[in-house]
């Protein structure tokens, strides 16, 4: 047995090593793409890259409204907020506009402003006549306050560019007003300030150090104009958020369980030593976890680490086992009584490993990690308690009171038929079941895992508002073979969006082809030029005429330059929508084009049904697309939880013959009678209700197999090492039914009420005596 342990020393130091080394490399190891959890053919590569790329342009950004009753108090208190993040180096400022700024988009536009026609002057120019083209140009000769113009009459007499350029802006409600970022709604003037993050904003430093010079600013433009509104947005506030919740939770739950646990031990024991090595266990289940998962799947998930950490929890069974039946033993009976228990908790983790191992049978990458992750962990450490253990475990372990009083409650409870209560108790669960089926409902919507601060949701969608951004949980992505494929997809798709808008359907949209029209377009509007302009009968020879002079204009003197994706790209003005550019996806360049106005199910249905009918376009809705994965598994993994259940009830058939039943039946109704409570508490089932009923299988068969060894009620030791076990469970996942984070709360929730009640139902249905296990 020694040399055994010696032989488990030398695996669990490799692994301390193996960890070590795997943790200090910098991002190799975790995996937080929840795509990556999906069989290939459930993944959409596509969709995937797109939705990162689209992410990591927004993940540093954080954009500041200071508003105030009219432009000049808003730029005061703009201005005192700006000036008091000058010296700061967390994040780049964003907030003034220099006329060099402004002019370097005029000049690049420039030289191409014969072939740059807006919708409505392509309009003009294919219905108006020529007289009426005439007095419009002279329109804008004589009265030049009619709209912006770009140089002189003469170089585009209908103002091409200046009407181009004014349709550009209607895609935006942000302004250049005295040198600054505004924007007006109604009778409230906001100066905008945008800054970026030097780092990302899931490194939890950046968003941390921002706060505080946020807070800063804040007061700073509240001392200027103290009747200023400041509305803050981005997704740097909320990885701060929930990084400040996670960090409170550990201290109050995390802190709080502990001390549970400690207390608990103490009062059972009377020593430190059976949860000092009960988490030895644990440790080295958790290491030689991640080992070896890591040498199989090269990369861990997070959704798997966060996961199977949790169902190492089930271990605590194998160490309170082991302490229970060590109680008023001497020290040399350990080995005798390992031998005896060895054999019950070897069934306890083979029941466990059974239901986990179902997992790795499934399609499912993400399942299948899981699988591997808790089996190989669970083994780990349950091996080390049968090794280390009795080597550890050598001083006296005397019964306290507590425990005694704990064991002895086992004397006093109902058990099946022998009782009224027990009826009472049918009668009950009926009730629940029937109630709980009359209101259970499913709802897989990701949004319901929400948990961000609801002044910080409110202020988002308070600026997303004001500033008419596009969502980015739903869009377009065009892609052709080449770039000018691509620009003529996304134009086809953009007019057949105008008319959604048309109809009130759709607000607008945000397309790179707005500002890069394609090769094809851009030579149609020239020749469209070329004809109304040239020849006796064109346009110019009718403003001579009516000038009485010659109008030698240069707008078509000579073919302009084409504007290209490329050129455009490598400019200052591609700035506000390069991040729609997608490179190089699927074998051809993509662009992303975002909505505005698309909150409507109608909308998103037509939306989805316009994609279907254009060549290259693809529509992305993440919000549906995740929903609906979250929906997947979760029926998948009942019908796992279905299949461990006839296995595990299998293994126990081995051992305990026709009184299988009585270890399994406990905890099954423990699973239906959570589900039933958790519906009538008004909780829609989701995944995060079903993954914890597979833990719970785990644990409630082990309860079941540890009672049924010994059955009788004045077996104490048994019924202490399950009410301990459950008591710690509960003090360890439990308290995340405490969480602010719905996908934890859920969680403990389920394992609160399941544990809770299969606990409580397996003394029930133990036989009255040992020679009636039927």
């Amino acid at each position: 047995m020694r040399w055994l342990a010696l032989v488990w020393l030398a695996w669990a130091l490799l692994c301390v090593g193996h960890n070590a080394w795997l943790w200090t490399r910098s991002g190799t190891l975790l995996d937080t793409d929840v795509l990556a959890m999906l069989p290939q053919d459930e993944r959409d590569p596509l969709a995937a890259s797109a939705t990162r790329l689209m992410a990591s342009a927004a993940e540093r950004r954080v954009i500041v409204l200071v508003g105030g009753a009219d432009w000049p108090a808003a730029q005061h208190a703009g201005d005192a907020f700006a000036a008091s993040l000058a010296d700061q180096t967390v994040a780049t400022l964003r907030y003034r506009v220099d006329d060099q700024a402004q002019q370097t988009w005029l000049d690049f536009y420039a030289p191409h402003r014969a072939a740059l026609l807006s919708a409505a002057t392509r309009e003009q120019l294919t219905r108006q006549t020529t007289p009426q083209l005439a007095d419009q140009a002279l329109a804008w000769l004589y009265q030049p306050v009619a709209g912006p113009r770009v140089g002189r009459w003469a170089d585009d007499p209908l103002n091409l560019l200046g009407q181009w350029l004014a349709e550009r802006s209607q895609l935006s409600r942000v302004r250049v007003l005295d040198g600054r970022l505004a924007l007006q709604d109604g009778a409230q003037a906001y100066a905008i300030l945008m800054l970026e993050l030097q780092a990302s904003a899931f490194d939890i430093a950046g968003p941390q150090a921002l706060q505080p010079l946020l807070a800063q600013g804040r007061a700073a433009a509240l001392q200027a104009s103290p009747k200023v509104q400041v509305i803050q947005g981005g997704v740097p506030l909320f990885a701060a958020a929930a990084a400040a919740q996670a960090q409170h939770e550990v201290h109050t739950i995390g802190i709080g369980s502990l001390v549970g646990i400690v207390l608990l031990t103490l009062l059972v024991f009377r020593s430190l030593r059976p949860r000092l090595l009960v988490t030895l266990s644990m440790a080295v289940g958790l290491l030689t976890a991640i080992t070896v998962s890591a040498l199989v799947f090269q990369r861990l998930h997070l959704i798997t680490l966060v996961f199977g950490a949790s169902l190492l929890g089930v271990a605590e069974n194998y160490g309170s086992n082991y302490f229970s039946a060590r109680l008023g033993l001497a020290p040399e009976q350990r080995w005798q009584m390992l031998r005896e228990q060895a054999p019950v908790m070897g069934l306890a983790m083979l029941t466990t490993v059974i239901g986990y191992a179902l997992l790795a049978l499934t399609p499912f990458p993400g399942l299948q990690q899981i699988a591997v992750f808790s089996a190989v962990g669970l083994l780990a450490a349950f091996v080390t308690v049968l090794l280390w253990f009795p080597l550890l475990d050598g001083g006296q372990m005397q019964p306290t009171r507590f425990a005694q009083w704990l064991g002895g409650w086992r004397a006093s409870w109902p058990q099946w038929g022998q009782q009224p209560v027990t009826a009472i108790g049918v009668a009950l669960a009926l009730a629940v079941l029937a109630a709980g089926a009359w209101r259970f409902q499913a709802n897989d919507d990701i949004r319901q895992l929400q948990n961000a601060p609801p002044q910080l949701v409110q202020d988002q969608r308070e600026l997303g508002r004001l500033m008419d951004l596009p969502g980015v949980a739903q869009f377009f992505i065009v892609q052709g073979a080449d770039e000018q494929q691509l620009l003529a997809r996304e134009e086809a798709l953009t007019t057949r969006l105008r008319a959604l808008q048309a109809s009130g359907q759709l607000r607008g949209w945000q397309a790179v082809s707005d500002w890069v029209p394609s090769a094809a377009r851009q030579a149609q509007d020239l020749a469209l030029l070329h004809q109304r302009f040239d020849g006796e009968a064109g346009l110019t020879a009718l403003l001579a005429q009516r000038l009485e002079q010659p109008v030698d204009s240069p707008l078509l003197a000579q073919a302009p330059p084409a504007l290209t994706l490329q050129a455009w790209l490598a400019s200052p003005v591609s700035e506000p929508l390069r991040h729609q550019f997608l490179g190089q996806l699927g074998g051809g360049p993509a662009c992303a084009v975002l909505l505005r106005g698309a909150e409507s199910t109608d909308a998103r249905t037509r939306l989805a049904a316009l994609a279907a009918e254009l060549p290259g376009v693809r529509w992305v809705d993440k919000v549906a697309d995740v929903s609906s994965l979250l929906g997947r598994y979760r029926v998948r993994m009942s019908g796992v939880i279905l299949l461990a259940y006839g296995l595990v009830w299998a293994a126990l058939a081995w051992r305990f013959g026709r009184a299988a039943w009585r270890a399994l039946l406990p905890t099954a109704l423990a699973s239906v009678l959570t589900v039933a409570l958790l519906a009538l508490a008004g909780q829609p089932l989701q995944l995060f209700h079903v993954l914890p009923l597979l833990i719970l299988l785990g644990l409630g068969v082990d309860y079941g197999i540890f009672l049924l060894e010994r059955p009788a009620p004045e077996a104490t030791r048994p019924f202490l090492s399950v009410t301990l076990a459950a008591a710690c469970t509960l003090l360890s996942f439990g308290l995340l039914a405490l969480s602010g984070t719905p996908a934890l709360r859920a969680f403990g929730l389920t394992l609160l009420i399941g544990v809770t009640l299969a606990w409580a139902l397996t003394p029930v249905f133990l036989p009255r005596s040992p020679s009636s296990p039927n």
